[in-house]
């Protein structure tokens, strides 16, 4: 191997190992990050756009229900644990039953949302499709308008005693 393949084969072996490191993000910041971070919407391409909408609203699905989950009441601690995951409960289970009107109503409220938010992008979607199909119908309008205005100056010049278009300015 010359040393211009050895440089190649390094280079290459070096852009991989940079690669893994960028693979997790988690690596990249040195730690767990502790909160999530919105996108930046507004640079996606139409089908990134198109994608990130699938996704959010996919993951709304499953954040609309507000019912917590009694089960995932625990404790850290092995002697007194259990008895201190009962009273959890307990106090979780009749504070629960005095907010579950609340809660029915927020659940409500989320999946009215939700559903707002789908008939949006739906229409957006049909929205930008009727778009696309009037586009074409007025580049097909603008094809016919050349061939008129084609016709018509040939049937001018082709008029006995003239000598070209009568009105030069217009066409």
């Amino acid at each position: 191997m010359n040393k211009l393949e050895q440089e190649i084969r390094r280079l290459r072996e070096e852009l991989d190992r940079k690669r893994e490191e960028l693979a997790d993000i988690r690596k990249l910041f040195g730690g767990e990050i502790d909160r999530e971070f919105s996108a930046l919407v507004e640079g996606y391409s139409d089908r990134e756009l198109e994608l990130h909408l699938q996704e959010v609203l996919a993951s709304m699905d499953a954040l609309a229900e507000a019912r917590p989950d009694l089960r995932a009441v625990s404790s850290h601690r092995k002697t007194i644990g259990r008895p201190i995951v009962f009273l959890k409960r307990v106090l979780l289970e009749t504070t629960f039953a005095q907010f579950n009107v609340f809660l029915e109503r927020q659940r409500q409220f989320n999946r009215r949302i939700l559903d707002l938010l789908r008939a949006l992008h739906v229409r957006d979607v049909r929205g930008q499709a009727r778009f696309k199909a009037l586009e074409a119908r007025i580049a097909g309008c603008e094809e016919d308008l050349v061939l008129l205005r084609a016709k018509l100056e040939d049937l001018r010049a082709a008029e006995p005693g003239s000598s070209g278009p009568e009105h030069p300015g217009r066409g």
